[in-house]
């Protein structure tokens, strides 16, 4: 029975991440829509990350919190470079050069830049003699096949509008060519790839961090502080004026919910899964995200759901 519990909370810990990030899809939609620069978006979001997840540090591994040596802290230092804002600003950039359909394709790419890195680094074993290897590659081939194929096929309707949506909606630009001014469908793929294997890297230093520091809040905690100033910095270079910092309720939310469900509790899961399971299973994961995020879409933004790619009313996709 003990066996069968520890084999089914991280996966119920995944699916809550998954269903974490499609949230943030549609959050985030809606504030970029009504004219939120996203490099705004992207400095809050460990700003608020880090207040939400010192508390956890403090009180519950302050006992408990091991001898933070210069090597561990080196490795978290490239963690909140690698993790956080690198691969927040590559997905900024790659989203303005491209569309909304392609990033969540390259998305799916994850897991396979996973697998390679992990077996770079000796955390995985490539053992194509052994089923278990066979069933790994197998299994990251078909889940990223399928994931891609889900984003970029459009088939015909399967479920219409509903006939309600989420009322902060309705102030969603309606100009069908807003990710259409800036797309370069070179440049911008590139540099999505980039984003992808930034997380894929994360993913296998933060597996190091877990075997030398066993402090998942503290070693998060310092990731996302570190990667504040990196990120306030960059966006204030790129957003100097004042007032595009400015938070209505709706920034408000999405700031907060980005930074503490979408990166203290997402990145706190995912690195707790990574300690128990390795990064390969965390990256599986990922094409889940497709799913949830359509789903939420339909109920909240009253999407077309297709075979296949979804579309919004404003005339492109963000799935």
């Amino acid at each position: 029975m003990k066996k069968k519990g520890s084999d089914l909370l991280p996966f119920i810990a995944m699916v809550i991440v998954q269903v974490g990030y499609a949230g943030s899809n549609v959050v985030t939609k809606l504030v970029m829509d009504t004219g939120m620069h996203p490099f705004v978006q992207t400095a809050y979001r460990p700003i608020f990350a880090t207040i939400s997840i010192a508390p956890f540090a403090y009180f519950l591994e302050r006992k408990t919190r091991p001898k933070l040596t210069l090597s561990v802290f080196f490795q978290i230092f490239l963690c909140s470079i690698i993790g956080v804002t690198a691969n927040q600003y590559t997905f900024c950039i790659g989203l303005k050069y491209t569309t909304p359909t392609i990033v969540s394709a390259l998305d799916n790419l994850i897991p396979a830049f996973t697998f390679l890195l992990a077996i770079l680094f000796g955390l995985e074993k490539l053992g194509l003699k052994s089923l278990a290897g066979q069933a790994k590659l197998i299994g990251t081939i078909v889940c990223v096949g399928g994931a891609m194929l889900l984003s970029l096929y459009r088939g015909p309707v399967l479920i219409g509008q509903l006939g309600f949506h989420w009322k902060y909606a309705e102030n969603t630009t309606n100009d069908k060519d807003i990710n259409s001014t800036h797309t370069n469908f070179i440049l911008g793929p590139f540099i999505l790839i980039i984003s992808s294997i930034t997380y894929a890297l994360w993913l296998t230093i933060q597996a190091r961090v877990n075997e030398k520091y066993a402090a998942p809040y503290s070693s998060t905690l310092l990731m996302f502080f570190m990667a504040s100033f990196q990120c306030m910095i960059i966006s204030f270079c790129v957003v100097p004026k004042a007032y595009e910092w400015a938070l209505n309720p709706i920034r408000a939310i999405s700031v907060v919910y980005n930074g503490t469900v979408c990166s203290s509790l997402a990145l706190y899961l995912s690195s707790w899964c990574i300690e128990r399971k390795g990064p390969l299973y965390v990256s599986m994961f990922n094409p889940l995200l497709l799913v949830i995020a359509a789903f939420l879409s339909w109920i909240l933004l009253r999407e077309k759901l297709y075979l296949g790619m979804t579309e919004f009313q404003s005339g492109y996709s963000w799935l």
